[in-house]
């Protein structure tokens, strides 16, 4: 997996990745075939890496890369982009973890975000690889808890802060049951034009829209007119791959164990406007067997949501978009939320020592991709917490983690985790250009709605420095 389709998985779930370096690797030094570096040549590496990457200019980063790795000069303007995001990096410790490799323990300068830094070497003058993953916060770091307004406060700064370097772009929104606490935007939605962003700006919300697609199904679920239980091969028995369709379930795939894999790839690139109904994506992944067998594990996947799509359109006659708006939007009172783009909601992808560049608009699908603004996930949550969308018994189905996923566990349809120690539930979504998080803490009632038109991870470091300073109380 590269490192452009890991941050578009990892943006799910905070914390350690699920993808661990070290699974599976068996071979000791003394056997590694090839050139063997020694640990101060390692270590020298990964400090030359990181000097380069927080250096003020971009020419710097270039110049190690092109040296070291010319391979990742396609990924230049992602790494920049989470230098951007992230503020810097600082290094807490280091550890040989294979044969030529070595991990960096790092930290957001600007955030609270903890994340390993993998570099896998060739020789002493060439890498093979440098990797990102998640991590958990070390045993010794602590944020205290706040009262409200103090938590607010210190959030409304370190936003102003970030923005007026020039590394925030977004809307946010922080509530307590119906109160609203905080609500924001910062930053252009249309550079060129100097366009700023306010509350009301709509931005394309990537896979936060699967939420959309989980409370459908589990509405119909609630009519009886599905089961969790039946297979894909039940609502949709023309399927290109009869033998999947036979073997995956509803519950599978909400869940993601269904092993229907995912649809981003060559046959994806440059045809996303064409791809805007589920038959579509059938017709081209159809066909494809099963990446493992249903409910062995868990894999996020996008095209089993794409599947649900489809189902949702069998049962009910009606067109994915067209549903969710009669009963999914139009009861929860979201005015501005649709599948279409926005034509002032600009995605902006790379980094600012590179100039952002536009990205070309989503189109929303049973996946993701549609627009929305934070005022209307406030009232998607208000109407999700009050049970005007699904009934209590099919509510718990969304908010109770069914199957563990390495960095928390997912529902049939929501990201369930906890925050400096507090339970919370949700969903991110991440593209190139856009970023967002929806978090609910069921405890203490609080809400936090963070939408961008810059990339990951964004989104997820505001919604988890507020989340880790909101009272517990």
């Amino acid at each position: 997996m590269n490192r452009r389709k890991f941050m578009a998985v990892s943006v799910l779930l905070a914390g350690p990745s699920i993808l661990d370096p070290r699974a599976g690797f068996a071979m000791s030094r003394a056997l590694w075939p090839g050139p063997q570096l020694s640990d101060a040549q390692l270590t020298a590496l990964l400090h030359g890496w990181l000097d380069a990457f927080n250096a003020d200019d971009a020419t710097s980063y270039r110049t190690f890369i092109a040296k070291y790795l010319p391979d990742g000069l396609p990924y230049l303007d992602d790494d920049l982009a989470v230098r951007d995001a992230s503020g810097g990096l600082d290094l807490l410790r280091t550890e040989l973890t294979s044969p030529n490799q070595i991990t960096g323990w790092v930290k957001d300068r600007s955030w609270d975000r903890f994340s390993r830094v993998i570099l896998t070497a060739k020789d002493s003058g060439h890498l093979s690889d440098i990797g990102f993953r998640g991590a958990p916060a070390p045993p010794n770091f602590s944020i205290p808890r706040l009262s409200a307004p103090d938590a607010v406060s210190a959030f409304d700064s370190r936003l102003h802060t970030e923005a007026a370097a020039g590394r925030f772009s977004g809307a946010v929104l922080v509530a307590k049951n119906d109160r609203l606490l905080y609500q924001q935007g910062f930053g252009m939605t249309n550079i060129a034009d100097k366009t700023s962003i306010n509350p009301q700006t709509r931005f394309c919300i990537g896979s936060m829209g699967k939420m959309f697609t989980a409370v459908a199904i589990l509405q119909l679920v609630q009519q009886k007119k599905i089961a969790l239980a039946d297979t894909i091969a039940r609502y949709l028995p023309d399927y290109p791959n009869d033998s999947l369709a036979k073997k995956v379930t509803i519950e599978q795939l909400l869940a993601h164990t269904g092993g229907t894999g995912d649809i981003f790839g060559p046959k994806y690139d440059g045809h996303a406007q064409d791809f805007q109904s589920p038959a579509k994506f059938i017709a081209l992944y159809g066909k494809r067997d099963l990446a493992f067998e249903p409910g062995s594990k868990w894999y996020y996947s996008n095209y089993g949501y794409v599947l649900l799509g489809a189902i949702l359109e069998a049962v009910t006659g009606q067109t994915f978009d067209t549903y969710y708006a009669e009963n999914i939007f139009h009861t929860a009172g979201m005015h501005s939320t649709s599948q279409l783009p926005s034509p002032n909601a600009v995605p902006y992808a790379g980094s600012l020592a590179t100039d952002l560049k536009p990205v070309p608009p989503y189109y929303g699908t049973p996946a993701g991709g549609g627009y929305s603004t934070v005022d209307d996930f406030f009232a998607f949550a208000r109407a999700f917490q009050s049970n005007r969308l699904l009934d209590p018994k099919h509510t718990a189905l969304l908010t109770t983690g069914k199957v563990d996923t390495g960095n928390g566990t997912y529902s049939l349809g929501l990201a369930v985790s906890s925050r400096n120690g507090l339970p919370c539930y949700g969903h991110g979504g991440s593209a190139p250009g856009i970023t967002g998080d929806f978090t609910i803490y069921p405890q203490q009632g609080y809400i936090t709605v963070v939408l961008c038109n810059r990339g990951h991870p964004l989104a997820l470091n505001a919604a988890s420095y507020i989340g880790a300073r909101l009272p517990a109380g």
